[in-house]
């Protein structure tokens, strides 16, 4: 009978307890859901609208937008909406960090599949749980698909390590479920799935059974998800799949320069010393002098083919590397004779309940355990906290969409100057589903409409925030190449005491009236 480790049950658990803790000292102050969500908030609106039947387009942004993205996540929030009769905007801020908590025990079980012992596995969880880049865009209100898209991930990763690895046939049917659930959640997690199966295949099976499984499971995940895409093919074709193919290669870098960007090792998101990253790296390394190649081929693999997303894959290797190094490097040089023997599945010479135990007893493995922990919590809470404080729509950008949304008409277009990136701007994202009212450079949504071309349009959304630091004439220069005109101008000051340059310039001329005005916020009317 296996014996049971409690000191990784501990270490879980403890990891699970500051996971949470950290998670909710940055999402409870909040009056809002994290930085983005608007999008999606349309679109578990129009699912309620009609009846949980799938739309055939979104109302957000009255931009045609095609209902072709993986809609899993927003039925889960709609029927919690339903179920517990709570508004859409709680659920948006609470349950992206609930199914994010979600992913820790699952990487652990993922983890014991990978590492040679519990101990490892339980030591990379801990890292895992507090590594900022496996929760920062997860927790957000845009987070409820990637959320589920990570949970998902893991666990079917781990149905494929059954599959290709222990070649377990019962592991099949799990796959062609989990991964069923995974392809209608989120299409980067899909996708960077798919990638790590074919490369548990390719590097442990490569055997004719292994292709035949690999084939049943592809065309079982086929049938189970055709209930969605084979409703979005026969509404809109193949396009907004091919649409938003093309917008992730034009918010991408090209694999070359991919590989370039491992040099900086700058991955993990983390404020202070990249200390994670570090241990990552030196845990790839000891790999790579083992002749132990999976993790770092998993690792650059990740990276190399879709940049865009791989990163918050590639904190599973990761990770992984990173709780091989302390138990096998690091923690064994901090004993006082430095003797201690890395763990493996044939280590028996510490009871499998006491190795914590003992770690804890050497004054330089507790005293760096202990750093670990500290720093870990500090670093994910700083980056919460920025997300929080930067990323969020506060209470008067709230006040400023309700005026909207009761004083102008229907059919008003607006032109938000934020000042803010076109894929990390909140007010842009939330303004089409709080205010009811059009944004004409909104980017968000328009990588599934087959006739927007998304680099211009980012490129587009960028050169109005350029006129923020200009005057009036660079606001009408970039209307005049507008096809639609606009009526209002909706100013969002940088946070600064000094009023932005095109706010001067707004205050004085003869063609603009300001008609709501809040602090750091202005709203001009364009006669």
């Amino acid at each position: 009978m296996r014996r049971i480790d409690h000191s990784a049950g501990a270490i879980v658990v403890l990891s699970l307890v500051l996971a949470l803790a950290v998670r909710v000292a940055i999402v409870a102050p909040s009056a809002f859901p994290l930085n983005d969500g608007g999008l999606f908030h349309a679109f578990i609106t129009d699912l309620l609208d009609n009846h949980l039947g799938l739309p055939a387009f979104s109302s957000y942004n009255g931009a045609s937008i095609p209902f072709a993205y993986p809609p899993l996540g927003f039925y889960v929030v709609a029927l919690l909406s339903l179920a517990l009769h709570l508004p859409l905007l709680q659920l948006l801020q609470y349950v992206p960090a609930a199914l994010s908590l979600a992913s820790i025990p699952a990487f652990y079980f993922l983890a014991i599949e990978l590492l040679p012992s519990r101990r490892q596995a339980a030591l990379a969880t801990l890292i895992f749980s507090l590594l900022p880049r496996t929760f920062d865009w997860l927790i957000m209100g845009g987070g409820i698909t990637r959320s589920l898209g990570l949970l998902l991930a893991l666990l079917v990763i781990r149905q494929a390590f059954l599959l290709f690895v222990r070649r377990s046939a019962a592991a099949i049917l799990p796959t062609i479920i989990l991964g069923g659930l995974l392809v209608v959640s989120h299409p980067e997690a899909a996708m960077h799935t798919a990638l790590t199966a074919a490369l548990l295949y390719t590097w442990s099976d490569h055997s004719s059974l292994g292709l035949r499984r690999a084939a049943l499971v592809a065309a079982g995940i086929v049938v189970v998800t055709a209930p969605w895409w084979a409703v979005v093919v026969a509404r809109h074709g193949i396009e907004p799949f091919v649409a938003a193919a093309a917008a992730a290669r034009a918010d991408s870098h090209s694999p070359l320069v991919g590989l370039l960007a491992l040099l900086r090792f700058d991955f993990t998101d983390e404020p202070f010393l990249r200390v994670f990253a570090v241990l990552g790296l030196l845990g790839l390394a000891v790999r790579l002098s083992r002749r132990q190649f999976f993790l770092p081929a998993w690792f650059v693999l990740l990276h190399t083919v879709e940049p865009r997303g791989g990163t918050l894959f590639m904190m599973m290797p990761l990770a992984m590397a990173a709780g091989s190094c302390l138990d096998d490097i690091i923690l064994p040089a901090l004993t006082l004779d430095g003797a201690s023997q890395p763990a493996t599945r044939q280590t028996a010479s510490v009871p499998a309940a006491a190795w914590l135990g003992q770690i804890l007893q050497g004054r330089g493995q507790a005293l760096f355990l202990g750093f670990l922990v500290v720093y870990g919590c500090l670093a994910a809470y700083a980056v919460g906290a920025n997300i929080q404080r930067e990323f969020t729509l506060n209470t008067h950008d709230q006040k400023a969409f309700e005026w909207v949304r009761v004083h102008t008409p229907l059919d008003a277009r607006f032109a938000l100057v934020t000042q803010a990136l076109p894929l990390r701007d909140a007010s842009s994202d939330w303004f089409p589903a709080l205010a009811n009212r059009r944004s004409i450079a909104t980017v968000f949504g328009m990588e599934w409409v087959r006739s927007a071309d998304f680099a211009a349009r980012i490129e587009l959304n960028s050169t109005l925030q350029a006129c923020a630091h200009k005057d009036t004439e660079c606001l009408k220069s970039w209307a005049e190449e507008q096809e639609e005109p606009v009526d209002y101008v909706y100013l969002r000051d940088d946070g600064t005491d000094s009023r932005t340059a095109l706010g001067e310039s707004l205050a004085i001329s003869s063609d603009f009236e300001l008609v709501y005005s809040d602090e750091g916020l202005a709203i001009y009317a364009w006669k």
